[in-house]
């Protein structure tokens, strides 16, 4: 498809896909908070059940029939519904399952380090994958995203990799099915709206959640759940559930996917950034440092789009 994207329209992409990561920054500080009263896997599957929901009261005030959302989604080919499946549990089991379990025998810091390798690996598929063209301003962009990204899990310890080799690299497998899910979102977004896309992955990892969360519950004791603890589960469920999916659809509509992978570099930044206004986490200057290359990043890999002619044609 030849793009007649505008300015505008880019420049609407990329804070799209922006604020996107930056509810996936408030979704992490959310859980740091919540995971003192759910155990994972439930709190999980609220998220999920929030998300699902919360999507289909939108749909309903946007007077969009559950019918049609059901038939589209038969008439989709048998391929295209088992993409939709699989682009769901990546973006929400596969990856939620990976992370934490390495998380059980690594450290914060060796995972953030490790997971740094996301802006690379959905580039790599892009270009594998969608066909996507890698030009040299493109790749001096991922470099000193993932430069900075490293800087800035760094600048939280001790900098080092540590924990078991087992740990590390279930992190490792963690950062596969987080880039399929931006992969597989460029194509399966053109075959069902956006919101329909939401609604499905929201319901196919509550469906995948269950289980586990039915065994998670007899470690539940629902005890000292405050206001606040269900206000944060809301804010949880709505930002994680809701806003990510829906802003980083749309993003995707408008922007490559390899320019996309710059822009998960927001989330550690925005986590940063919310952890030192909401729980007052000092910032260091290696963090700063790493932000503002992160930050950097995306300047150098968009700018085109504003300081320059458009003289090529792209997939959008």
């Amino acid at each position: 498809m030849k793009n007649s994207l505008t300015t505008k329209d880019y420049a609407i992409g990329y804070a799209e896909l922006t604020l996107a990561q930056c509810c996936v920054g408030m979704n992490v500080i959310s859980g740091k908070f919540l995971i003192g009263f759910f155990p994972i896997f439930l709190l999980l599957a609220i998220r999920f059940s929030i998300g699902f929901v919360g999507m289909l009261a939108i749909a309903r005030v946007k007077s969009l029939q559950y019918s049609n959302i059901y038939h589209n989604f038969m008439s989709l080919s048998s391929k295209d519904k088992l993409l939709l499946l699989f682009q769901a549990a990546c973006g929400g089991f596969l990856f939620n399952v990976l992370i934490l379990y390495g998380m059980k025998t690594t450290s914060a810091t060796s995972a953030g380090i490790i997971s740094s390798i996301t802006p690379i690996m959905i580039f790599i598929l892009a270009a594998a994958l969608l066909h996507e063209k890698i030009n040299f301003q493109k790749g001096l962009a991922i470099v000193i995203a993932m430069t900075g990204l490293v800087i800035l899990n760094t600048g939280k310890a001790s900098g080092t990799i540590e924990g078991t080799l087992l740990g590390n690299f279930l992190v490792f497998l963690a950062v596969i099915p987080e880039a399929l899910f931006t992969i597989l979102s460029k194509s399966v977004g053109k075959k069902i709206t956006e919101m329909e896309a939401v609604i499905l992955v929201n319901l196919f990892n509550l469906i995948l959640f269950i289980p586990f969360a039915a065994y998670a519950i007899f470690d539940f004791h629902p005890i000292n759940i405050s206001a606040s603890v269900v206000g944060q589960l809301v804010i949880y469920g709505i930002s994680g559930g809701i806003m990510f999916f829906l802003l980083w659809y749309r993003g995707l509509t408008k922007i490559n996917a390899n320019t996309a992978a710059l822009f998960t570099g927001v989330m550690p930044v925005s986590t940063t950034v919310l952890a030192f206004i909401f729980l007052n986490e000092p910032i260091s200057n290696t963090e700063i440092i790493g932000m503002l290359l992160v930050i950097a990043a995306i300047f150098i890999g968009c700018k085109k789009h504003f300081f320059f002619k458009h003289t090529s044609k792209e997939i959008a």
